[in-house]
């Protein structure tokens, strides 16, 4: 009997164990490649790929012939192994490519300009050979990141997210959280917030750990334009109607007793010079005529940034009424040597909720004070409360103004330190 109960249960324990081998591997394969979250619920776009699956990442650019997605190396590794191995062969030979490129177009850029502009040039793109080792091989490994692209054909459904998720993403990776492409939005933002993150707020660098990219030659001539406004003195316009001002050089008397006539208010426009900063390359696709500002108010405009050897200009532009609107554009020639907008901000104050001791402010500004004069020799009084409304638009267009270059100026800051950050859509 003691024979057949150790037999018994050295059979028991046998098919115990055989269960558990054939059972163990779907359990390394469930934590291996967890259960798809709907698209919608994640912080990362997912892009559906054709005899492969998802891809999850953040889409770079896409177009008719094909897309791009910046995806984290380990988790494509992990996730496609095939495809992976094949990608970093090939990612290799084009990015030996990418550099002797760029290499050609430092060397080129350096040439464009004379005096104290290639002197800062100059410094700009020696910091940036020193920054992507030009003159070393080219080592992917130590790169967190790396650039998927797909043929059109490869590419199934494309879900894009919101350039909040994709920062919430991009904090996600920076704070080294596991699961980033497969956890939803919601749960990364707790995890976040237990670990007293800021995510509105933090200051992403994932730029270093995506590879350099060979950008078109329209792209190459935008960035130049980005950096070149970013370092180098700049051509600014701000005005109203058909009346311009070069910010830099101050009108005559007339000239601005001429832009009070046409609705510019009394102050504002040539007292704002603080900027900011904001992150992000737009992507600029191939444009037609219909992108084109072509009328005869911006030909000064070029006029001016061309006799400066400038390839960018700016032009700030208010509109008037109980609230006050600035727009402010930032123009590039491009390499039809036309002239085209690259982005636009916009921001408005209302007349109404300016504050009396910012009103009084604008009084002893000595500018305004040499108007008034001006107005009062000239015959022209002005009445108490009318006086009153262009002072409160005075104020409310410096504080809108101020908004705008803000604005303006982070979009352009991060051009000027860096030439490998990969464009992002808008």
């Amino acid at each position: 009997m003691k024979t057949a109960h150790t037999a018994s249960n050295l059979t028991w324990k046998a098919s115990v164990l055989l269960a558990f081998f054939f059972f163990a591997p779907s359990i390394a394969d469930a934590r291996q490649k967890p259960k798809n979250v709907d698209a919608k619920k994640l912080a990362v776009d997912v892009v559906s790929v054709r005899k492969l699956g998802r891809m999850c990442g953040i889409v770079l650019d896409q177009g008719e012939q094909s897309l791009s997605i910046v995806v984290r190396r380990d988790w494509l590794k992990e996730s496609h192994p095939e495809f992976w191995s094949q990608h970093l062969a090939d990612e290799t030979k084009e990015l030996e490519s990418a550099r002797d490129r760029i290499k050609q177009r430092i060397a080129e850029w350096r040439e464009e300009y004379k005096g104290d502009d290639a002197r800062v040039i100059g410094e700009f793109l020696d910091d940036n050979e020193k920054l992507l080792e030009l003159d070393k091989p080219v080592d992917v490994s130590k790169l967190a990141f790396t650039i998927v692209k797909l043929e059109r054909a490869q590419v199934g459904r494309v879900y894009a997210q919101t350039p909040e998720k994709h920062q919430l993403a991009g904090v996600a990776w920076s704070e080294k959280l596991e699961g980033v492409e497969h956890t939803s939005a919601r749960v990364l933002e707790r995890k976040l917030k237990k670990n007293k993150v800021d995510v509105a707020g933090y200051d992403l660098k994932l730029g270093n750990e995506i590879p350099p990219i060979s950008e078109s030659d329209e792209k190459w001539q935008a960035r130049k334009a980005l950096v070149e406004f970013g370092l180098l003195s700049r051509v600014e316009f701000q005005g109203t109607g058909t009346t311009f001002f070069q910010r830099g050089k101050t009108p005559t008397a007339a000239q601005a007793m001429q832009g009070v006539l046409n609705g510019g208010g009394i102050g504002g426009f040539s007292q704002i010079d603080k900027l900011g900063k904001e992150l992000g390359l737009p992507e600029f696709r191939d444009r037609g005529s219909s992108d084109r500002d072509d009328n005869e108010t911006i030909a000064p405009m070029i006029e001016a940034a061309e006799k400066a050897n400038r390839r960018s200009f700016s032009v700030s532009i208010l509109e008037q009424g109980q609230t006050v609107k600035v727009k402010t554009k930032l123009y590039f020639r491009a390499l039809d040597t036309r002239w085209y907008p690259i982005k636009e901000f916009s921001n408005s104050e209302r007349l109404s909720d300016q504050k009396t001791e910012e009103i009084e402010g604008v009084k002893q500004d000595p500018q305004i004070a040499k108007m008034l004069k001006l107005m009062n020799q000239l015959g022209t009084g002005v009445d108490a409360s009318i006086l009153d409304q262009a002072m409160r638009s005075g104020v409310a267009t410096r504080k809108a103004l101020a908004k705008s270059m803000s604005e303006l100026d982070e979009f352009v800051d991060q051009y000027s330190f860096e030439i490998d950050n990969p464009p992002v859509q808008k």
